[in-house]
């Protein structure tokens, strides 16, 4: 699941460390700091950490959250056994101490990704970490008034870093979740879920906490079914005094928590499925150009010009964007199929003969649709789910993005939006294969949205902007298969000049999912062209076929030549095909093509990974495929 974690904001000591410069190490510059100055720099700054001297501590602590933004640098401080120096700081009787420590290590595990994490848990980390969630969990009872100034409020910031941490962790390793598991830390956070006791903030970062946690996690999520009918109660549960982006990104997280849990249980899933889109529905409902406006308006041309008022409306704004992006996440869930493995057939030569084209067609390589229960789709209808879907894939203009990058700030927020938008793209293409035409708002709708998604990628996408590019032609891919389902007879308005395009983009794009989808884009185009049965829809359909044909005479990935000559094979089944492939001299092609890539996938077989199927299944088929056609045209 996505996640928008709580920034926090706090002053550092001027020159804390006495270092030569402590912003060298955040700035973009870092290579101008010599590996030399970075070690000194950073034994000083440990030197303080064992300081007994609690305010030495502290500016240690903070000057290594400093430095630790810089990914580079959180990846060195924590391979320097960092989590050993600082870890045993999580239970340190001074709460600010703990509060710094975990707020540190969480920097530390942010920004220095996959190995931050396996070297913090290789030193240990979960030891500390889960004995100080147990101790608030036995020992700590906070005033009602959770916004009270003094010890209360450090405690809630200790508590909120710790659990944060532990979220990042859990996140993003298997054995941060199986230390949890043995702690029975599940059993100690839903004590927290009491937003009476412990506030809507402190109730939303462990309900984001456990939905990391029991995300194909059953021992997880069978603890947690014990909360269910709590969970049911608040999900529906009218809360007061607090703001409308911590109510949405509460009800938004519980959301995905209760969709984690009814996967196992029997009892009214589809009830509590509902609901959680109804909530979703609700946070998608808020406007994005709004915020975006308001956004505009708070944040200053200046650097660092910020008030602490426009500081925490931006946060808030912030956290809307996130709580949107984890709703299409979990609608992007709610609608995808758990797929059987597929057969990993045997990569050897299969030419046995076959009686017919049908046993040469890849029955598994047929679009499927996934169906979701009839109130299911009732409740996506009456909340107009596609329509705010696709409102996040297109709601930022020129004058917007230009006002937002004078500042690091308004960077940030643009990262975000661009990564809502990526995964708008992505729940947009599991609902295509998930839903009824008309809830997806008709064939003509659909084809809107696919030539629109084609004007994104094609035109105004930078090249390099790889996220984009793979989640848009994914929705791409998605909408042209569900109209091919359909039979749609939509696309005689299709001219060269319209297909071209995809064509330049799959021969410019390095990256080899977005080519996939456009290769198999362009394959169902040519297979719906086939129906139209004109001059047009045929030179379309031979233009296409010649460049899937040509991909593969310079391809040095197998598994691209699979998908094109899969593709080919595809366009090519039926048999009222069999004149345009003998005017586009298709069996000679396959001829010179078929041990091309027989030889490549030898040398490549022990590196296919999850794309050995489709080269099985090319290998397997392709002789008989090329012998079959060869017949057919003869005898035309």
């Amino acid at each position: 699941m996505g996640k928008q974690k709580r920034q926090r904001s706090k002053p550092h000591k001027q020159n804390p460390t006495g270092l030569v410069s402590v912003k060298d190490f955040e700035s973009e510059e870092i290579e101008n700091v010599t590996n030399e100055d970075r070690e000194r720099a950073l034994q000083r700054v440990y030197e303080e950490i064992k300081s007994v001297n609690v305010e030495e501590k502290l500016s240690g602590l903070q000057a290594i959250e400093l430095m630790s933004c810089n990914s580079a640098l959180a990846v060195q401080i924590a391979k320097s056994e960092i989590a050993k120096l600082v870890g045993p700081l999580l239970v340190d009787e001074n709460v600010l101490v703990r509060a710094c420590s975990a707020s540190a290590l969480r920097y530390i595990a942010d920004n220095g990704k996959t190995e931050a994490h396996r070297s913090l848990l290789k030193d240990d980390i979960m030891t500390p970490l889960c004995t100080l969630l147990t101790q608030y969990y036995t020992n700590w009872q906070p005033k009602v008034d959770h916004n009270g100034k003094g010890k209360t409020t450090d405690e809630r910031e200790a508590f909120i870093q710790a659990v944060t941490l532990l979220w990042t962790l859990c996140e993003h390793n298997e054995f941060a979740i199986k230390c949890c598991n043995k702690d029975d830390i599940v059993s100690i956070l839903t004590k927290f879920f009491d937003i009476t006791s412990y506030g809507i903030e402190i109730a939303t970062v462990t309900m984001q906490c456990l939905l990391s946690l029991s995300e194909n996690n059953p021992i997880a999520a069978r603890k947690l079914q014990s909360c269910e009918n709590m969970l049911i109660q608040l999900l529906n549960a009218e809360i007061k005094d607090t703001t409308i982006s911590e109510v949405v990104c509460f009800k938004t997280a519980l959301s995905g928590l209760l969709i984690n849990l009814i996967s196992y249980t029997e009892n009214n899933s589809i009830i509590v499925v509902c609901e959680v889109i109804n909530v979703l529905s609700n946070t998608l409902s808020i406007d994005c150009k709004q915020l975006l406006s308001n956004l505009t308006s708070i944040l200053p041309h200046e650097k660092n010009a910020f008030s602490s008022s426009a500081k925490k409306k931006v946060q808030e704004n912030r956290r809307i964007f996130g709580a949107q992006q984890q709703a299409l996440e979990i609608l992007a869930n709610l609608c995808s199929e758990d797929q059987e493995n597929e057969n990993e057939s045997d990569l050897e030569d299969s030419d046995c003969e076959t009686g017919g084209i049908d046993d040469v067609c890849m029955d598994n390589k047929l679009y499927k649709i996934f169906s979701l229960p009839l109130e299911v789709v009732e409740v996506f209808n009456t909340c107009n789910i596609v329509s705010k879907v696709w409102d996040k894939t297109r709601f930022v203009d020129e004058d917007t993005i230009e006002i937002l990058q004078q500042n690091n700030e308004g960077k940030d927020i643009l990262k975000q939006v661009h990564k809502l938008k990526c995964t708008a793209y992505l729940c947009l293409n599991n609902l295509m294969s998930s839903l009824e035409v008309d809830v997806l708002g008709g064939m003509e709708n659909i084809y809107r949205m696919w030539m629109d998604i084609g004007t994104v990628v094609f035109k105004d996408t930078n090249p390099n902007d790889i996220e984009l590019l793979e989640s848009a032609t994914s929705a791409m891919r998605a909408a042209i298969q569900r109209l091919s389902k359909e039979e749609a007879k939509i696309f005689n308005r299709l001219t060269l000049a319209d297909v071209q395009p995809m064509i330049n983009g799959e021969r410019q794009c390095p990256n080899t999912n977005v080519r996939v989808n456009l290769i198999r884009t362009l394959g169902t185009l040519a297979l719906i062209l086939m129906n139209n049965d004109t001059p047009e829809a045929d030179e379309l359909i031979k233009h296409v076929s010649t460049f899937l044909l040509d991909i593969c005479k310079t391809e040095l990935s197998v598994w691209i030549m699979a998908e094109s000559l899969d593709t080919i094979m595809d366009i090519y089944a039926e048999d009222d095909s069999d004149q345009l492939a003998s005017e586009i001299k298709l069996v000679e092609k396959l001829h010179v093509l078929a041990p091309l890539f027989k030889n490549k996938m030898r040398q490549q077989r022990k590196n296919l990974g999850d794309n050995v199927a489709i080269v099985s299944t090319v290998n397997t088929n392709i002789m008989r495929f090329i012998r079959y056609k060869e017949k057919r045209i003869r005898d035309l």
